[in-house]
């Protein structure tokens, strides 16, 4: 149970890594219905939103108690098409709109940065927990979030310690919402996924747990169980929230066996709206458009989701998505599509499309899209609003990784030739190299929160190396620096004083 390292490998992740990924991922997934075990979970996509940051890849595709107060049944109309569903459903006022989280299941406030450990322990009564970790900007220090003093830390009493039967390790969400602290425990969502038959798990997905939302103050107390969502339903990673609550989609996952292989389908795919004063829970529309394409929410703005998916021009069944020479024709035949959804109206618009032959970047700041392509060097910003686009400036390094403030952190095409960042003013179009990298192995640098002014990062590990070019990370080490330094490669850190491995 105890996880003690991680083995991290830089390499070009093909898709025969990605199949293997995924035949192991599906092997604990089988464990866990026999013994308690450590969950895991895979990412993939030709572009990975992991909340802060993006990861561009070959492929596009993205590979627990009951209700305190009875108020968790879903509320959900069953509309011919997408179109009725918007009419009947769009009835509330949706305000300015905020990303709370993406893949990864850490946040940040002005203060400090908090996470989920992805180890488990054994606490006193031998159940197993993960901790809830804080990061405090203002004196360096790392600590569980706990303020009883002379805790140890080894009980279900203790508020940094998540069950582990009841917060799913690697998948339980935190983001802040109106000043509190808010915990979405969420099982793993295989929707996407195949893998090898090693023992029959009949033609659905198994009985799983329920989702389910806490509330808790900044400091870690008074957490409470709000909300229990369908235990039919699997909660996909995006949370979005406005004045009134957050929207996140839903779906049902079931088994579709085929030969020796199962495959995860979904269906009824739907975006709702959780109100977090009244714990009212309703539909906003179906996320399928009759369109043929698979959408995912990427960002928004301000009162649009922006959408990306791949158009092949037509459907394409499992065997072709799962032969890796049938899908690669198919690929560069299609196009990266990009359309807002005006929560308001429940109109889809397309507001950009770029072929597959290339890769593809962007990120969204303000009203702007920013886009990159591998054909070109050059980075566009498409308004979202009018349409206007115009060149910010051209760098060979243009593929868009990440934002910090109005800058958009840009690599090399190649991630592992050049492990140096790029920094591009949107207001400006100036760029700025950094050749700050981490202290252990040279590879880049990690972000993983940012203030007004400085930036969280992971600049250096306690690592050891292996024979293929892997590391075995026994801890991860973070350091607070200034935008101004990090953008001008001045090595001015502040260490972060570690009592856990990270994250």
């Amino acid at each position: 149970m105890k996880i003690l390292t991680k083995t991290f490998k830089r390499n070009s992740t093909k898709n025969f890594v990605k199949r293997i990924l995924i035949l192991i991922l599906s092997a604990i997934l089988v464990c866990l219905l026999c013994a308690c075990t450590k969950d895991a979970q895979t990412e993939g996509g030709d572009t990975q939103i992991n909340g802060r940051s993006k990861e561009i890849t070959d492929k596009s595709k993205q590979i627990n108690d009951k209700d305190r107060d009875g108020t968790g049944k879903n509320t959900e109309t069953d509309n011919n098409t997408a179109q009725q569903n918007n009419a009947e459903n769009l009835s509330h006022k949706s305000g300015a709109l905020h990303f709370l989280c993406g893949i990864d299941s850490n946040c940040s406030t002005e203060n400090g940065y908090y996470y989920l450990t992805e180890e488990t322990k054994k606490l006193r009564d031998e159940n197993y927990a993960t901790y809830l970790m804080y990061m405090d900007f203002a004196t360096c220090q790392e600590i569980y979030l706990c303020s009883t003093a002379g805790c140890k830390h080894d009980t279900a009493d203790c508020p940094a310690v998540f069950l582990y039967d009841d917060f799913p390790v690697s998948t339980t969400k935190l983001f802040v919402w109106k000043e509190n602290l808010y915990i979405l425990s969420r099982e793993y969502d295989d929707d996407g996924g195949m893998y090898e038959n090693v023992m029959s798990v009949g033609d659905t997905q198994p009985e799983s747990s329920p989702a389910v939302l806490y509330k808790a103050k900044l400091d870690g107390t008074e957490r409470k169980q709000i909300y229990t969502f369908d235990s039919d339903l699997t909660l996909e990673d995006m949370v979005v929230g406005d004045e009134n609550g957050i929207y996140i989609i839903t779906k049902k996952v079931c088994t579709d066996k085929a030969g020796t292989f199962s495959y995860m389908t979904s269906s009824e795919r739907k975006l709702m709206f959780l109100d977090l004063e009244s714990f009212n829970i309703k539909e906003i529309c179906s996320m399928d458009f009759n369109d043929k394409i698979s959408w995912n929410v990427t960002d928004c703005c301000g009162n649009f989701l922006i959408l990306k998916g791949i158009d092949f021009g037509r459907e394409i069944s499992k065997d072709e998505k799962w032969n890796d020479d049938i899908y690669k024709s198919l690929y560069e035949n299609s196009f990266d599509v990009y359309s807002i959804l005006d929560l308001e109206s429940g109109t889809v618009t397309e507001i950009y499309r770029g072929s597959n032959k290339y890769s593809h970047s962007s990120h969204v700041i303000g009203d702007i899209l920013y886009l990159s392509s591998s054909e070109n060097q050059n980075i566009e910003g498409l308004n979202i609003i009018t349409g206007e686009k115009k060149t910010v400036c051209t760098l060979s390094q243009n593929l868009i990784m990440d934002v910090l403030g109005d800058m958009l952190c840009c690599r090399d095409w190649n991630l592992a030739g050049d492990f140096t960042w790029y920094f591009v003013d949107t207001k400006t179009g100036e760029i700025y190299h950094s050749s700050l990298v981490n202290k252990c192995n040279g590879w880049d640098l990690k972000f993983y929160a940012e203030t007004a002014s400085d930036v969280l990062v992971v600049n250096d590990y306690d690592a050891k190396k292996g024979s293929d070019e892997s590391y075995e990370i026994y801890q991860m080490k973070y350091a607070l620096i200034s935008k101004e330094d990090l953008f001008s490669g001045k090595e001015n850190y502040r260490k972060i004083k570690m009592i856990g491995t990270g994250q």
